[in-house]
């Protein structure tokens, strides 16, 4: 019979193998087996558990019968010893028995060998013994039949644990469609070259009364196209072939695999095909690539090819890696699908417009992008990974530069290159929020339902108390810079706040008391200072709703000069006061304005107004259409949207 293993031994290569099997595997690999011993007549019988309500059943366990060559002397000798090379042309391990005891605590086989007149039994499990479990009997056998039965899942897979702890459950659900899906995935290769050869199978699926099959006419014809990538190693081209469907049913699914021996072994994921969306209609596609160069690179759970993930540099027993493969599957896959929806080219060129359109800062990393099919939103996910990978580098970077004990022309521009990169994105990140906040308040300004308070909190909350002497608040908290990009930076802002609480705040050493008479009851709409130790200056603003009568509006024009005339009179300390009435100017309160001593000044908007006023010792006062805000903030904004676009 040849050298065994022990009990001992089954239980360590299990741990070896199979850390990452799935509860089908098994099932993959008996059928996989049947074939590589000519069968042409295949049946799994699967068994189920009865039902929690409201939960599916789930398998138990499965038979798989065929007539292949059966358990000869030749596949006896090589089931005891592992590893075993009797199938290697095959692209068998010798390790897939052992799989099945990572799922299947008892596997039954029992074998008809027509050839031999052998019946052959073996009982595997975690006690098999290979000296005293085979059974072999003389048999007058007239058809070679073996059937495999596979039961009692183990603990890894289903487990009913006791106290609170939760239940394992990672069994298969007992949908005999689902199944046979996945078999036809994971051995579509095997099965669609036995049809292209011309070499029939029938793989009969049963569970209770329902019963599915696999033959030709299940298996997709499939196209293929080949290609080959040249090492530098070993000087020798390889030859890749990749086989591909496309099927117009709207699922948006999307299957790539490297194969190994015509199985599905890896599985690649969006990020590594550069496909951050679907294909037109989302029609879905399955590609397979294979090659003789994979073979003996998968390990032993039939899930990755390590050779090619855990090595950082080629060899010469490992001359292609990932990173060499992987661009060229991704080239030869793009040829693909551009001959399939020569369409997807102007696609992806409308998406990336958009995604540009919409984040115009993060433009040089969208029109880096190399996924084969795009979006907007997926440019700009990737884009914004990319922009804070970069912006980590570049200022790890330049630290690392300026701590260096000597610095080269050449790397210093380099790191400043790098940061000025990141600088302009975050400075368009910042212009790409001040033109939300334009559109919101023109969007205010459309929409007649909108109250003063919206307009009020767009440039400032009510309420809001700002202390940012130490320049670390938010620069989202106010909006000042609507009326000039002067107003960007200050010290203390109040929104709606009384004369009295200013003065407490900011100027406790003031020429006058904070309980002073009428300081408790005037509230600017906005009170804004500008550093009272170095420009002192203060801006004071008034809204009145847009809709309010020209009697209203009028009482801005007092109340905004009176509001100027407290702060400057009774605190010493300002300097320049900058007042504005923000409103909407028809032309009876232009006449108003007029009449006040206000005067016309230029406005990039068509029907919005603004005029000026100086009250001489007190503060320039701007009354100013709400529409001509917006028209020059826009103005103002775009020429940097326009510089970023361009990058």
């Amino acid at each position: 019979m040849g050298k065994g293993f022990v009990q001992a031994d089954i239980s360590t290569i299990i741990e070896k193998l199979a850390k990452d099997v799935k509860f089908l595997q098994p099932v993959y690999e008996a059928i996989t087996n049947s074939l590589e011993a000519g069968a042409k007549n295949i049946t799994l019988a699967f068994s189920k558990d009865l039902a929690i309500t409201g939960e599916l059943s789930k398998i138990t366990g499965f038979s798989i019968t065929d007539d292949g060559e059966g358990f000869t002397k030749k596949n006896r000798d090589a089931f005891v010893v592992l590893w075993t090379k009797n199938k290697l042309k095959l692209g068998c391990k010798g390790s897939g028995r052992f799989t099945w005891l990572s799922v299947f605590e008892k596997i039954n086989i029992k074998s008809q060998v027509k050839s031999e007149n052998k019946e052959v039994c073996i009982p595997f499990s975690l006690d098999f013994d290979a000296d005293k479990d085979i059974s072999i009997k003389d048999k007058q056998i007239e058809t070679t039949e073996t059937t495999i039965t596979f039961s009692d899942v183990t603990k890894d897979f289903y487990r009913v644990p006791s106290g609170n702890e939760k239940v394992v459950d990672k069994r298969c659900n007992a949908d005999l469609s689902f199944v046979k899906t996945a078999i036809i995935e994971y051995l579509l290769i095997r099965l669609f070259l036995l049809k292209k050869n011309n070499k029939p199978f029938n793989i009969i699926l049963k569970m209770d009364s329902q019963i599915e099959k696999i033959t030709f006419e299940d298996i997709p014809d499939l196209s293929e196209k080949k290609f080959s990538i040249y090492s530098d190693i070993t000087k020798q081209e390889y030859e890749f072939t990749l086989y591909y469907k496309f099927n117009k049913d709207g699922a948006n699914s999307k299957k790539v695999y490297y194969c190994v021996n015509n199985r599905a072994t890896k599985q690649l994921d969006d990020d590594s095909l550069g496909f951050s969306c679907g294909l037109p209609n989302k029609d879905s596609f399955v590609m397979l690539l294979c090659s003789d160069y994979f073979n003996d690179k998968d390990n032993d759970t039939r899930d990755d090819l390590v050779a090619l993930s855990h090595l950082k540099q080629a060899t010469f027993d490992v001359p292609l890696l990932y990173s060499d493969i992987n661009p060229e599957m991704k080239r030869n896959m793009y040829e693909i699908i551009l001959e399939n929806y020569p369409e997807i080219h102007q696609i992806n060129e409308q998406e990336e417009e958009k995604a540009i359109a919409t984040a115009p800062h993060l433009t040089p990393f969208i029109r880096q992008d190399n996924d084969i099919v795009k979006s907007e939103s997926s440019l700009i996910t990737k884009a914004n990974e990319s922009f804070n990978k970069a912006k980590k580098k570049a200022q790890d970077n330049f630290k690392r530069i300026l701590s260096a004990k000597t610095i080269s022309d050449a790397d210093f521009n380099s790191a400043v290159g790098q940061l000025s990169l990141i600088a302009v994105a975050e400075l368009g990140e910042y212009i790409l929020y001040r033109n939300s906040i334009i559109k919101a308040l023109d969007e205010a300004i459309i929409d007649e339902s909108k109250k003063e308070k919206l307009i009020h909190d767009i440039f400032m909350p009510q309420g809001t108390v700002i202390n940012n002497t130490d320049g670390k608040a938010d620069y989202k908290m106010s909006n000042m810079w609507l009326l000039d990009d002067k107003f960007m930076t200050f010290s203390n802002a109040f929104s709606d706040v009384s004369i009295k609480t200013i003065i407490e705040t900011i100027f406790k050493d003031s020429t006058i008391s904070a309980d002073d008479i009428g300081m408790n009851s005037k509230k600017p709409d906005l009170a804004v200072f500008y550093n009272k130790d170095i420009s002192r200056d203060a801006l004071v603003v008034e809204f009145k709703s847009f809709n309010a009568t020209l009697g209203e509006k009028e009482k801005s024009i007092a109340e905004i000069s009176r509001n100027c005339y407290l702060l400057k009179e009774k605190i010493k300390e300002i300097n320049t006061i900058w007042a504005y009435i923000i409103t909407t100017i028809d032309d009876e309160f232009e006449i108003s304005l007029r009449a006040n001593g206000y005067k016309p000044r230029y406005t990039n908007a068509n029907d919005g107004k603004i005029l000026y006023f100086y009250n001489e010792g007190v503060a320039h006062i701007y009354a100013l259409d709400i529409k001509a805000i917006t028209a020059d903030a826009f103005a103002r904004n775009k020429t940097f949207l326009d510089i970023l676009k361009s990058n």
